[in-house]
């Protein structure tokens, strides 16, 4: 009898995952004097993956990802920034997300809601994917 590969697999890299929408904050990011100044509303969307199973069998939040803790140090990490591009800005949460050593990967989606820029009439987003090495 052969084995389930996708249990194998599931060992191997926890398929399990945490969403968090739209944490929102005044950031300062932009290649002007003046989005690094003034600042804008930007908007951060976080999937991580990471094995779940004791945190449902214990029922603790120690042994979960505290989402409320998270979103709050994104949304201070956001704040606090003052950098050229929006890039940088996703790659530093990114990081932040994987201090939590129970993250195996995160996938950051950094929006600019309004940038300040005339042929744009909607946003403009930067997405990246890390994985814990």
């Amino acid at each position: 009898m052969r084995e389930n590969p996708f249990l194998v697999f599931s060992e191997v890299l926890p398929m399990d995952k945490l969403t968090i929408y739209q944490i929102e904050f005044h950031g300062h990011c932009g290649i002007t004097d003046a989005e690094r100044l003034i600042g804008q509303r930007l908007s951060v969307d976080v999937i991580l993956t990471y094995d779940f199973r004791k945190a449902a069998e214990t029922d603790r939040l120690k042994e979960t990802i505290d989402y409320d803790r998270l979103s709050a140090e994104i949304a201070t990490l956001g704040r606090g920034l003052k950098v050229h591009l929006i890039e940088t800005l996703a790659e530093r949460i990114s990081e932040k997300v994987l201090e939590d050593r129970k993250v195996h990967s995160v996938h950051i989606r950094l929006k600019k809601i309004s940038p300040p820029c005339e042929a744009i009439r909607g946003s403009v987003v930067v997405e990246c994917h890390r994985i814990r090495s």
